[in-house]
């Protein structure tokens, strides 16, 4: 009698074990077929790169397309900075004679230059809030666009690389632009999430400048209180957002790059609705 009820307690398991394996499946699946055909719908590419945090389940659309990144690049001129800090290159202190000056995003082109100095984080802090151009110009200048690109392709970002500074648009007429794909992107943010650039206190002073309050259509219609850690950015044609998203119940990356954009504010709509898709089905899955 006891084996009867010890059989029939782990049929009930196992077809239980089925069922919420078969949910999360089900759960999984949605998502991606919805996501898919939003991008089906669009007639310029769309590239995406979801990963749960917490389950490790994923969602990749056009993963390993090349996408131009916009000011999404500084990014990685960001996680070279922290590298350079670490090898005692310089400080993040360290205070830079502000020379040169270039347009588009940012504060610092308005400056008063006579005798302008900027810390190497308060450089870092306007590139990543403001995206500001000269910020990031100088900051590519002092590091080395080579230097850059050398620990761009160590962090295993195969398909990543800057060729420009800020704001050429001679170098991108000429097809110099500075790449990605969502596949690179997902990994460069979830190894800051893990702590594996320079160290877990690097990575969390980088989420930290990440994290400073901006704009994004990432956020636009999630009624809940979180924080996200990234960057976007855009160019004539080109919209692209990225981020990692902390949450009570858990945490996500996701990355929703754009190219040749009939119209440029179909990026930010685009972005939103996707970002809104993910939302729900996280809080579907967590429920």
């Amino acid at each position: 009698m006891n084996c009867i009820k010890l059989l029939f307690i782990s049929a009930i398991l196992f077809s239980s074990s089925i069922l919420a394996q078969n949910g999360n499946i089900s759960n999984e699946s949605q998502l991606e077929k919805k996501l898919d055909s939003l991008v089906k719908s669009h007639n310029f590419p769309i590239g995406i790169a979801f990963l749960d945090l917490k389950s490790g389940s994923k969602c990749l659309i056009n993963e390993d397309v090349s996408f131009p990144t916009a000011s999404a690049i500084k990014i990685e001129i960001l996680a070279e900075l922290f590298e350079r800090t670490a090898k005692s290159d310089f400080k993040l202190t360290d205070q830079v004679e502000i020379k040169l000056k270039v347009g588009g995003s940012g504060i610092i082109q308005f400056f008063d230059y006579t005798d302008l100095k900027l810390s190497y984080y308060n450089l870092a802090l306007l590139m990543i809030q403001q995206s500001d151009n000269t910020a990031t110009n100088i900051l590519i200048d002092k590091l080395g666009m080579d230097e850059i690109n050398n620990t761009i392709h160590r962090y295993g970002l195969t398909n990543t690389k800057l060729q420009r500074v800020m704001m050429d648009f001679e170098a991108r007429k000429q097809g110099l632009d500075n790449i990605s794909t969502p596949r690179d992107k997902l990994l460069l943010l979830e190894k800051i999430y893990k702590g594996e650039i320079v160290s877990k206190e690097s990575c969390e002073k980088m989420i930290d400048l990440l994290a400073v309050a901006k704009s994004s259509p990432l956020a636009k219609n999630i009624n809940s209180d979180f924080k996200i850690a990234g960057k976007g950015g855009g160019i004539p044609g080109v919209r692209c957002e990225m981020g990692i998203f902390y949450f009570d119940a858990f945490n996500y990356i996701l990355v929703v790059m754009t190219n040749e954009l009939p119209e440029q504010e179909l990026g930010d709509k685009v972005i939103s609705e996707i970002s809104t898709i993910v939302y729900d089905h996280m809080v579907n899955t967590n429920k």
